[in-house]
């Protein structure tokens, strides 16, 4: 009997020393996955906010537009308290072509995501953000009650522990509407 446990002597020992480098490379697996999961979910946040932020032009616009129309004489009386329901459809038309006012919509969009994505800020430093591309408006017909915006990029997110993949590009998009009817 005690031969039995004498040959067994040692086994864990190997166990653990094949065991460890397994577990130790899928350690570094997941906290990479884990990392690239959570620079998506922040990043698309922050899409998202550069979108709402986008539209606060417009929604600027409509506002001076209601305006100058009581400033006139007669002046005008608007039919609701919602600002989109005094816009007639050359305005809202004017609120989608009008290159001055898209330039500024997209340049919004793009000024917040460069202010608020930055090496100190958010993430590690060796994130690079490229093809940045904003849409407005985005998929929009008259007849629709809001414009839209859309924004998308990607993320090129070094990984670590395989050497293979030593670079991952993350697509981050971000969508936000306006109502304007």
């Amino acid at each position: 009997m005690n031969n039995l446990f004498k040959k067994n002597e040692g086994s864990v020992l190997i166990i653990v020393a094949i065991s460890l480098p397994i577990i130790l490379g899928l350690l570094a697996i997941v906290l990479n996955v884990s990392q690239i999961h959570y620079v998506q979910s922040a990043y698309t946040s922050i899409a998202t906010t550069a979108t709402a932020t986008a539209l606060n032009p417009i929604g600027d616009e409509m506002v001076d537009i209601i305006n100058d129309k009581m400033a006139e004489t007669p002046p005008y009386v608007p039919v609701s308290p919602d600002t989109w329901d005094n816009l007639t459809d050359e305005e809202r038309i004017f609120l989608t072509t009008d290159s001055a006012l898209v330039t500024k919509v997209k340049n919004t969009a793009r000024e917040y995501l460069q202010k608020n994505i930055t090496s100190e800020g958010l993430m590690r430093n060796d994130f690079v953000i490229k093809d940045i591309k904003v849409i407005y408006p985005y998929e929009y017909n008259l007849s629709d009650s809001a414009v839209k915006i859309y924004l998308e990029f990607r993320i090129e997110s070094p990984l670590h522990f395989i050497e293979s993949m030593s670079k991952k590009d993350i697509l981050i998009k971000g969508t936000s509407q306006l109502r304007i009817k």
